[in-house]
């Protein structure tokens, strides 16, 4: 066996599809050491636990996340409506590539790991606030374009609602039409909001 020396973003890049596909309550940490070509022991240099593992994990993905969509969303032109239309489709094309898609991974975890230990219930809400925080701060900018009764807020919370809803039925059903489907309506809905 060839002995990698791996990094910690290396270990959480590596073990990100297995538990994606998964989750991480199922699998062990063989599987893990196996995935990320290190020892135990030097897993343990950079994670305590597998619970610690799975915090890192979520810090991982989000950020990612952020770099691939969120934060380009907020720039991607001068209409912020126009850049929420723009990460929902970013969005929808970075799971439609992905032939074996198994829903959003932060979403996944919030079933794996929520009941498991409160500490990860209290991490996932922070990140889905920042989230849909973002989503309500190009709502507020564009809150011009939006009807007069719609309430910026509101409307970012049902969509990442919605959002994260396609993303769970996309994981059931492993079907790319149902998903464009899915995407089509969150634009839809967005655009029924709209003056």
């Amino acid at each position: 066996m060839v002995n990698l020396k791996r990094t910690r973003e290396d270990i959480l890049s590596s073990v990100g599809e297995l538990i994606h596909r998964q989750g991480i309550q199922s699998t062990g940490l063989k599987e893990l050491f196996a995935v990320s070509q290190v020892s135990s022991g030097s897993f343990y240099n950079y994670f305590e636990s597998k619970d610690e593992l799975a915090h890192a994990l979520i810090d991982f993905k989000w950020n990612e996340l952020k770099a691939a969509i969120l934060i380009p969303a907020m720039n991607a032109s001068e209409d912020p409506i126009a850049n929420l239309f723009w990460m929902i489709d970013r969005l929808e094309k970075k799971h439609l590539t992905d032939p074996n898609c198994a829903g959003c991974l932060l979403g996944n975890l919030i079933v794996d790991l929520v009941a498991h230990d409160s500490s990860f219930q209290e991490h996932l809400v922070q990140v889905f606030d920042e989230w849909q925080n973002a989503i309500a701060q190009l709502l507020q900018a564009g809150q011009t374009q939006l009807l007069p009764n719609i309430n910026p807020e509101k409307l970012a919370e049902q969509l990442l609602s919605m959002i994260e809803g396609v993303l769970l039925m996309e994981r059931l059903y492993k079907q790319p039409a149902r998903l464009h489907r899915g995407f089509d309506n969150i634009r839809s809905f967005l655009k029924a909001a709209l003056c």
